[in-house]
């Protein structure tokens, strides 16, 4: 083959990729505005559901990963999440950028309530990044072409238990009590609302990580693992019925120790 030919095929195999994302982003379109009126109706029946939200966190492994064990208690405060993507009102928005809703309960004298909604976009430009961590020239290509994962900071109120490591209120950065509160409050999950996504290495860690579980897991998977630590209440309350129901047993080794005892009084 010639090289002009090589080129053209070239062409058209480019051609025909873009034609594959182009039909890929309206089905996923479509199947976000199929499902955002039922999960509106699913947001409504979790209202009725005590604790469903801590159950659900609390059944998730991988949510564990992102937050410290200290963070816990408030993520137990959680009363509902919410995933809204823009594209289902205006499909000409990126089916990737998407806004989570927060509503924490508040804690008497430490933690107020409050809705926190954070919004994510999708940027191209890497001249942004303020700081690049360790990407490659490669990565940064491809972030280029393909986008990134971005977000506006936006406003939380911080546990006043969380007071000394809240990284808006540590002044002294420069002794290691002081870098050690910091860089410990910036694992927070708190710390989470603040994440850019342009400041690699120097954000809450992998904050891209954690909004893709809340949109592609936790969010539209609620129920299955709501479910799921049900069933598992229920094994473990049938094990422990079935435990109780069984006659005491000794040991045998302790009728052998009794019925020597007996031999040698005799």
């Amino acid at each position: 083959m010639d090289e002009a030919n090589l080129t053209k095929s070239l062409e058209a195999l480019a051609g025909v990729e873009d034609d594959v994302e182009a039909v890929e982003r309206e089905v996923e379109i479509l199947r976000l505005s199929k499902l955002s009126p039922i999960y509106a109706t699913r947001n409504k029946a979790i209202v009725g559901i005590p604790e469903f939200w801590k159950v659900v966190l609390s059944q998730h492994s991988d949510f564990a990963n992102y937050v410290r064990a200290a963070d816990l208690k408030y993520v137990d405060c959680i009363n509902s999440i919410s995933v809204k993507w823009p594209c289902t009102d205006d499909t000409t928005a990126d089916n990737r950028e998407f806004s989570i809703t927060i509503d924490f309960e508040g804690i008497e004298g430490d933690f107020d309530s409050q809705v926190v909604t954070k919004v994510f976009k999708i940027e191209h430009d890497v001249s942004k990044l303020r700081y690049k961590g360790k990407a490659t020239e490669e990565e940064l290509l491809r972030d280029e072409e393909l986008g990134f994962l971005t977000s506006t900071p936006c406003e939380i109120k911080w546990p006043k238990s969380f007071n000394h490591i809240n990284p808006g209120l540590v002044v002294d950065k420069s002794t290691v009590e002081g870098k050690k509160n910091y860089r410990t409050g910036m694992k927070s999950l708190f710390a989470w609302f603040k994440w850019t996504g342009l400041k690699l290495g120097k954000e809450f860690p992998n904050g891209d990580g954690l909004a893709a579980l809340f949109r592609d897991d936790i969010f539209p998977n609620c129920t299955k693992y709501y479910t799921e630590a049900q069933i598992d209440l229920e094994d473990e309350n049938i094990e422990e019925e079935d435990m109780s129901d069984e006659p005491l047993q000794l040991d045998s080794d302790f009728d052998d120790y009794e019925r020597d005892s007996k031999r040698h009084k005799a």
